[in-house]
């Protein structure tokens, strides 16, 4: 089964899903008090707006050279020093 979202009026996406993915789907949709239907194309909203917002932080990262691996350690390190320091507080 398709489920056809109509984003603008120019504008259609054919969303086909596994049972399973459309069964969740459909209970998330309830559980908002949505038609299917609404429930996605809220879903592809936040998604594009997401994706609006996140650009600039994609660009910096891809211009800075640094690998994904290396973002990692870093997030990683700090994480962990932030960590300690709230230790060292707490005596």
């Amino acid at each position: 089964m398709s489920v056809v979202l109509e984003l603008e009026p120019d504008v259609e996406v054919a969303l086909t899903k596994k049972a399973k993915a459309k069964a969740k789907a459909k209970a998330k949709a309830k559980a908002k008090g949505l038609p299917l239907s609404d429930y996605l194309e809220n879903v592809v909203r936040k998604e594009i707006v997401l994706d609006e917002i996140l650009a600039p932080v994609r660009k910096n990262f891809s211009d800075s050279g640094m690998t994904e691996k290396e973002l990692n350690e870093l997030i990683d390190n700090e994480r962990q020093a932030m960590w300690e320091e709230k230790q060292a507080l707490r005596g």
